[in-house]
This record gives C-alpha cells, sequence and structure tokens, in this order.
C-alpha cells in the first residue's frame, strides 16, 4: 500500500469549506457545554440525596435482622413488600402485587449470587 501525501495546504490553517471561527467572546459550544454540564452537575448532587432515602428506607431492617429481632425469611419478606409497595404504588391491584412479589422472589432463589447471600444472611 502506497500513502502520499495531502494536498499542499490542507494540514496549514482551517480545512477547506469549514466556517471561520467565531470572534472572540462570542458564546460558541464551550459555552453550552459549560451551560449543559452545569445541569448535570445539579442532577448529580440532587442524586445521593435521593438514593440515600431509599438505602435508609431498609436500614430498619438489616438494624432488626442483625439486633436478632427477625429471621432472616422476615427480613427478606419485608423488604420484598416495601419494594413492591414503591414499584406498585398505592393504587395497585393486589393482582399486580402478587405477580411482582412472585417474580420477585423467583429471581432472588434462581439468581445463584443473590441465593447465596441470602443462605449467608442466616450463618452470621
Amino acid at each position: 500500500m502506497r500513502v502520499s501525501k495531502p494536498p499542499a495546504g490542507s494540514l496549514s490553517g482551517l480545512p477547506v469549506g469549514l466556517p471561520a471561527a467565531k470572534a472572540p467572546g462570542a458564546k460558541g459550544f464551550a459555552d453550552k457545554l459549560a451551560r449543559v454540564s452545569g445541569t448535570a452537575k445539579a442532577r448529580t448532587t440532587a442524586a445521593p440525596a435521593a438514593r440515600a432515602g431509599r438505602v435508609s428506607s431498609v436500614t430498619d431492617i438489616g438494624k432488626a435482622l442483625k439486633a436478632g429481632q427477625i429471621t432472616p425469611q422476615m427480613a427478606l419478606d419485608r423488604v420484598v413488600e416495601r419494594i413492591v409497595a414503591r414499584r406498585v404504588g398505592p393504587n395497585g391491584t393486589a393482582a399486580v402485587r402478587d405477580k411482582i412479589s412472585a417474580a420477585l422472589r423467583q429471581t432472588l432463589e434462581d439468581d445463584p449470587m443473590l441465593a447465596a447471600k441470602i443462605r449467608a444472611l442466616g450463618d452470621e
């Protein structure tokens, strides 16, 4: 394969056919990027607070389990109930709740890693 030199003048200055750069101080891509990244920062700072609320919704179950107040199976049942309640909402029918709960429990049993973690709860 033979590589030839680029046409004369194509590497110096602006490439042929591209518009000239805007004058200094004009709003351009960098300004738009700064605006977008500013909104992304606002979203990322709000996200940990939202996640903290979700995590704390089961911390009481974990504390009760560690204290020996409930069994691992009771803890698992409570976690599944909370997940289903949060996902279905107050207007969900009992049939939908039952289907989601059954599917979630089946997933917990079928996934080897999750099943092992659940079994380990009983060993602690």
